[in-house]
């Protein structure tokens, strides 16, 4: 899964499955409004419980189908998609011996798991070693070298303030195997060759593995202007999933797809306990992963050219989609969390809430002593069952710690409290 995404919950899921764990029995359903890369999703899926995902991102959907809603490893049929198997599949089995024992893939164990596992990892050696003589013509576009990559003939920006230069979030030769990867994926969409579920992972494969390449300090948002990181001059590889989580159950999930939370949770279904973990800050979550976004839509635009023709800024981001949470606005944060209780058919209330600052607006209400307490009053309100309303504290640290800057400890909080339902 994405690991550099703002507010990720990785480093604390073990309090939020206990604190989930003290209210809720396996097989219960538990909502997830803002799902962002499913880390607190999945955990609940593999501790047994029915989860219901929702995120306005497109990726977090790309994801939960693949991840979440499926329970199975995908098969490929190489006739299909005119693969010479016997040629992509070597080496295959030395890759998936340096796997097993580590993390997420103790399925490898199992043979028919790992038989199945080496038909994905085929297809996946087929993808990284693409040429553009394996793709139509009419699909060989190089939108994302264009757009993206210092020599590309559509990435000159002019900022705001006046400044100018070539966009550089991957290198041209990055650029270019993305280029290569997301058209044959278009290739075999158009051509009806892949299923909902093997069409979406493939994607959320590309997703996740560009972030490993990306030139960014953590979101899309903007890149270094003069220079490549370290890590952006890697060669873009499909990484290998696990799978470990994603088989761990047979129980059916439902994912919402780019929706309002304030819309969604209207047509949810009755469930034991809503996890809320708003964005609470200025950033715009659509804005500042665009770049995933546009890799899970790219294959579902329906003219890439006029697509690519109307991004902007400096970091060239069609706005066709952008949208703008009433949670990040900070007049609007606490009426639109009191709408979302209100209307969400759930019996507990857990919610997330850390201390860290913004990036570049500190004047945020809700991240200051002052939100803690209008929180706080919220969750004392009629709102809820009196007396149910509870705070854990949790000590962390910030995200900063991935990219080698000193890391800051971080007070998170989990708000816990039943609903009033009379």
């Amino acid at each position: 899964m994405i690991q550099r995404y703002l507010g990720n919950k990785n480093s604390i899921i073990e309090p939020i499955l206990t604190e989930v764990g003290k209210i809720c029995n396996q097989g219960d359903w538990i909502c997830d409004i803002f799902a962002g890369t499913l880390s607190v999703s999945m955990a609940l899926k593999r501790s047994g419980y029915r989860v219901i995902a929702n995120d306005i991102n497109k990726f977090s959907y790309a994801f939960g189908v693949s991840y979440l809603k499926n329970n199975s490893i995908p098969s490929f049929d190489f006739n299909e998609l005119n693969i010479d198997e016997s040629k992509f599949c070597i080496g295959v089995d030395d890759s998936l011996l340096n796997l097993k024992g580590k993390d997420g893939f103790s399925f490898l164990d199992d043979k028919r798991n790992y038989s199945t596992y080496k038909n994905l990892v085929t297809i996946l050696n087929y993808l990284n070693h693409i040429t553009a003589s394996e793709i139509p013509k009419q699909f060989r576009h190089t939108f994302f070298f264009d757009t993206y990559t210092p020599e590309g003939k559509n990435s000159h920006y002019k900022s705001l303030r006046g400044t100018s230069g070539k966009r550089r979030f991957f290198t041209p030769e990055n650029g270019k195997r993305i280029d290569l990867i997301i058209n044959k994926l278009l290739h075999w969409k158009k051509e009806k060759l892949l299923n909902e579920v093997q069409y979406l992972l493939l994607v959320s494969i590309l997703a996740e593995s560009i972030e490993k390449v990306s030139n960014t300090q953590g979101t899309f948002h903007d890149f270094p202007r003069d220079t490549f990181d370290s890590r952006a001059l890697k060669k873009l590889f499909l990484r290998l999933p696990p799978f470990d989580d994603v088989i761990s159950t047979e129980n059916k999930h439902i994912i919402g797809k780019e929706q309002d939370s304030l819309e969604f949770i209207k047509e949810i279904r009755s469930h034991k306990l809503i996890y809320i973990d708003p964005p609470y800050n200025f950033r715009q979550y659509t804005s500042y992963y665009f770049m995933l976004n546009l890799i899970c839509d790219y294959c579902e635009i329906e003219s890439l050219e006029d697509y690519f023709n109307n991004v902007e800024f400096v970091r060239g981001q069609n706005l066709e989609k952008d949208f703008k949470s009433t949670f990040c606005q900070s007049s609007l944060f606490i009426p639109s969390l009191e709408n979302l209780i209100k209307d969400a058919n759930t019996e507990y209330v857990m919610m997330s809430y850390f201390n860290g600052r913004n990036h570049s607006n500190n004047s945020i209400p809700s991240k200051d002593k002052n939100g803690i307490e209008k929180i706080e009053s919220l969750f004392n309100s009629e709102l809820f069952v009196r007396g149910s309303f509870k705070t854990i504290p949790i000590k962390r640290l910030n995200y900063q710690s991935f990219n080698g800057h000193k890391a800051q400890e971080l007070n998170e909080y989990l708000f816990i409290a039943q609903k009033n339902n009379k």
